[in-house]
């Protein structure tokens, strides 16, 4: 893309490059060396049958070789399980996340969803914290609904826009959890009156998980980019 558009995303692009890059070491090429040597003397050893105790430095290199694989090992165990974070978001690389703050598509689909009096903007994967929903025994914990409560329906290529409602575009939701909200102080005091008055309130809220968004059967095999795939968590 040659236009301003396409001049603005090859910038945004330009944002994550080198974020996901490991820190900058000055004895990188001192640790090298001494890896090289460690391999030259276990070649000398296999050929010639010399105690390793007769090669110099022998014992501190395998020591130092020793930590750095427990330390190659912690890092490259990937951990198996959710690809959220603890609150809530999809994991991604720094260069990701910089790459998206600077105007960079995310891809996939999105809409707009009328729930519980408010409108929200969602996306597949999103955690959606909404007043809770009643009844309660249908909206319990681990139930799954299908709203059609949609306003628009949007991708990278079209943007379906309702009346109010989008015919035939659809919204599956997971319950995953029903509890409280943090705490909210509320204040008073009048001057000169000697009165105050200090509360604390707590809403109660549903915890919903955007499964899937559909857009109607029409538009069902539309081009659109796709959304990248979250990073896998690594233990540091």
């Amino acid at each position: 893309m040659a236009g301003q558009h396409g001049q603005q995303l090859a910038l945004a692009e330009l944002e994550g490059r080198g974020r996901d890059d490991p820190p900058f070491d000055p004895f990188l090429e001192e640790e090298l060396e001494e890896a090289r040597l460690a391999e030259a003397n276990a070649a000398v050893r296999e050929e010639e049958d010399i105690p390793e105790a007769e090669l110099v430095g022998e014992d501190e290199e395998n020591d130092d070789d020793d930590n750095d694989d427990d330390v190659e090992d912690v890092d490259d165990e990937v951990l198996q399980g959710s690809i959220y974070n603890n609150d809530g978001s999809l994991r991604r690389t720094k260069a990701e996340r910089a790459t998206l703050r600077a105007g960079a598509p995310a891809g996939g689909l999105f809409a707009i969803l009328e729930l519980a009096g408010s409108q929200h903007k969602i996306t597949t994967d999103d955690l959606l914290i909404v007043n809770r929903l009643r009844p309660q025994k249908h909206f319990h914990v681990g139930s799954v609904h299908t709203l059609e409560d949609v306003m628009l329906v949007s991708s990278s290529h079209y943007t379906l826009v309702g009346m109010p409602y989008v015919r035939g575009a659809q919204v599956d939701l997971l319950v995953e959890e029903i509890t409280m909200d943090a705490k909210v102080i509320v204040f008073r005091k009048r001057r000169r009156k000697n009165s105050q008055r200090k509360n604390g309130s707590r809403r109660d809220v549903t915890m919903l998980r955007v499964l899937d968004i559909r857009p109607p059967d029409a538009f069902q095999n539309q081009a659109h980019r796709e959304r990248p795939p979250p990073a896998p968590l690594v233990k540091n």
